[in-house]
């Protein structure tokens, strides 16, 4: 009986051990197991997604030797974490930090270190879990540019509440100028003039009238794209001349139509442009041209794409200041306000298009802004 009694309690037990094993391995955490020289003795599953290093390259050694050169304080902090777990036999708290992996990707880990105790209550092993928040300090820091950016709305809509009086008086004041110019150069600055104060009050109406309402987009056919540049260039002839800048033109033709509030793209251009204006400190070139270009998803083609490129020979930037551009209030101009090209990634992305930004430090910069043809 005492036999039996044995056998049962070591199916048991095997029985708990693999039970334990299979939650081990499902969990998304990688989980690592050290001995009291915190040499490895076991990673589960997860470990090689979140590291990104093969099991058997972990196994019997310690994460100081073990781990990618990516930040000697991590390193240490981690041993310091593991060490004094073995020492106290206490768990460790919570500890965050960054990870760069043998590809060079980045990613945010949380871990924990548990000591591990044989029946006469002596610390046998060391047991880290550690968690990819990655995703979840992505969504952090979407929440914190989506409360920024209301903010800044916030902002605008009292700003455009203050202005849209003296608007309404300057548009009066210079449409009774308006019939006495005679010369046509006057007539057609004075015209330049209307259309931006009339795209300003627009824009202010907009902001209180109809501040939460969708942006309404209009069928337009592929040439006012070419008038809107060609409006924005006019605008902007003054600086180019000044900095003795050259614009080249190519556009693109075709029966193609987009979906899109004139206003809107117009903004977007006058923004592009006017960094590249910028860029230049004296003296280059600025090229400017619109292609029709196919897009495909997992082998299956979409509808096709009309990409506006702006690319000049202005100073460039550095690749790690090129990825913050987009970022509200981020700005590598003294005094610039970090909105120009934010502003504009989100109107794109109303009329479903997107943007991309590449520079090279002492070269230039090319700006792509890609908007969906319209489905006949």
């Amino acid at each position: 009986m005492a036999e039996e009694e044995k056998n049962t309690i070591k199916r048991i037990g095997k029985i708990s051990e693999q039970v334990l094993s299979g939650i081990v391995q499902s969990i998304e955490a990688a989980v690592v197991l050290h001995d009291r020289d915190l040499k490895v003795v076991f990673v589960n599953d997860s470990f090689e997604k979140v590291f990104e290093i093969p099991a058997q390259d972990a196994m019997g050694r310690s994460p100081m030797d073990f781990l990618p050169e990516f930040d000697e304080r991590h390193k240490e902090a981690i041993f310091s974490r593991l060490h004094n777990t073995l020492m106290t036999g206490v768990k460790s708290p919570y500890h965050e930090f960054s990870y760069c992996s043998p590809s060079g990707k980045y990613r945010q880990l949380l871990a924990i270190s548990i000591p591990i105790f044989d029946n006469n209550r002596e610390i046998t092993q060391v047991m880290s879990v550690i968690h990819d928040v990655t995703r979840r300090k992505e969504l952090e820091q979407e929440a914190v540019k989506a409360a920024r950016l209301s903010s800044v709305a916030d902002m605008a809509y009292t700003l455009a509440h203050e202005i849209n009086n003296p608007l309404t008086g300057i548009r009066l004041g210079l449409s009774t100028l308006y019939d006495g110019l005679k010369k046509e150069e006057n007539i057609q600055i004075l015209d330049s003039v209307m259309k931006d104060l009339n795209r300003i009050q627009n824009t202010v109406y907009g902001f209180l009238k109809a501040r939460k309402k969708p942006t309404h987009l209009k069928r337009e056919k592929l040439y006012i794209i070419e008038d809107i540049i060609d409006d924005v260039l006019f605008h902007l002839s003054g600086q180019l001349d000044i900095q003795n800048i050259e614009v080249q033109k190519q556009f693109s033709s075709g029966d193609f139509h987009i979906l899109m509030d004139r206003d809107g793209i117009h903004r977007v251009v006058l923004n592009v442009l006017l960094n590249a204006i910028q860029a230049i400190r004296r003296e280059g070139k600025i090229d400017i041209s619109t292609t029709i270009s196919p897009q495909e998803e997992g082998g299956m083609a979409k509808e096709p794409l009309l990409c506006i490129s702006v690319a000049d020979s202005g100073v460039g930037l550095e690749q790690e200041k090129s990825q913050e551009v987009f970022k509200p209030f981020y700005s590598s101009k003294p005094g610039g306000t970090g909105l120009g090209l934010s502003i504009s990634e989100n109107i794109i992305s109303t009329h479903s298009g997107y943007m991309a930004f590449e520079s090279e430090k002492g070269k230039g910069t090319t700006v792509r802004i890609y908007l969906p043809i319209a489905v006949e």
